[in-house]
């Protein structure tokens, strides 16, 4: 039986409750943000505010104990180089909760990028009613999915970010924005663009791929969450472009919830005896493109080097 302790339980602390209590080799004990850890465990998850995760996680890291954190890592470079170091002194398992990652929907998609011929552009929309966090911008609760998906298709981190925020609900925290835009420049003058906020009547999550011959548009939020549109890669006669009409299926993908996926590679990797952290170093390299479009907004939409 493996004993895990969970701290956090709000919205998504009580959505992992849940399904860990369908894992018949794991037993859950909850903790509260602040309570005291009684007991033994073989590994620690946390599901509470961004800002904490930091100052909870070092500890756990330290005495070697598998840890998984919620996305993002942290909201600081300095917090997540910090972790990584730990992690590697003690040779500790550290997962970071880039959920997407872990969604059959997506898994799909990666096989059929190279399909897609020469990538043109990437963009993603993330919108939702709230939430409206107090310690993060929509920034950092959002860009961790785009960031992660797009980092694991093109196997390279981008150049450079340009970012714009507007913070329309609370405008005496400047940095907490509740819209964002940002614009991620990879290698082969590929854009990733996001747009991304907290004040949508609809939840939408998509992503789409665009390629030279083919393009793909993964949407998580519909009930066929993929949609691959052949041949359409317009043709180009020196200024003349004429666009192509496409062919349009839904490719199938494995059932199950990213959710379940996720946690069941956790708890695998603890039975397992895992020393691996190299979700660790992804996480922080996301964070630090995270902080890289923050310092962009501070210099009103120019450049920053990735």
């Amino acid at each position: 039986m493996i004993r895990l302790a969970l701290i956090g339980h709000g919205r998504w602390g009580k959505a992992i409750h849940r399904t860990l209590e369908g894992f018949p080799n794991v037993s859950v004990t909850v903790v509260g943000h602040g309570e005291t850890l009684q007991g033994d465990i073989d590994g620690v998850i946390l599901a509470t505010p961004i800002s904490t995760h930091a100052e909870l996680a070092l500890p756990f890291i330290e005495r070697g104990i598998p840890t998984f954190i919620e996305k993002p890592l942290t909201d600081s470079v300095t917090d997540a180089k910090r972790l990584l170091t730990a992690a590697e002194k003690a040779n500790t398992l550290v997962q970071v909760g880039h959920i997407h990652l872990h969604n059959p929907a997506f898994v799909k998609v990666k096989e059929l990028v190279p399909t897609l011929g020469r990538i043109r552009y990437l963009s993603f929309e993330g919108a939702n009613n709230g939430p409206f966090r107090s310690d993060a911008s929509v920034l950092w609760d959002w860009l961790p999915h785009p960031l992660s998906m797009a980092l694991r298709l093109l196997e390279t981190k981008p150049k450079s970010v340009q970012a714009w925020g507007i913070n329309s609900l609370r405008p005496q925290k400047p940095a907490l924005y509740d819209i964002g835009v940002v614009k991620y420049a990879f290698d082969g003058d590929v854009p990733l663009i996001c747009t991304v906020n907290w004040l949508s009547p609809e939840k939408r999550t998509t992503m789409t791929i665009v390629g030279e011959k083919s393009s793909l548009v993964h949407t998580d939020t519909a009930e066929q969450k993929l949609a691959l549109y052949e041949g359409m890669g317009p043709a180009v006669l020196g200024m003349q472009v004429t666009p192509q009409v496409p062919s349009i299926s839904h490719p199938a993908y494995e059932s199950g919830w990213p959710l379940e996926y996720e946690l069941r590679a956790f708890v695998s990797a603890v039975e397992n005896g895992s020393h691996d952290h190299s979700e660790l170093a992804f996480g922080a390299t996301v964070v630090e493109l995270i902080a890289a479009a923050h310092q962009s907004i501070d210099k009103g939409g120019g450049a920053v080097a990735c």
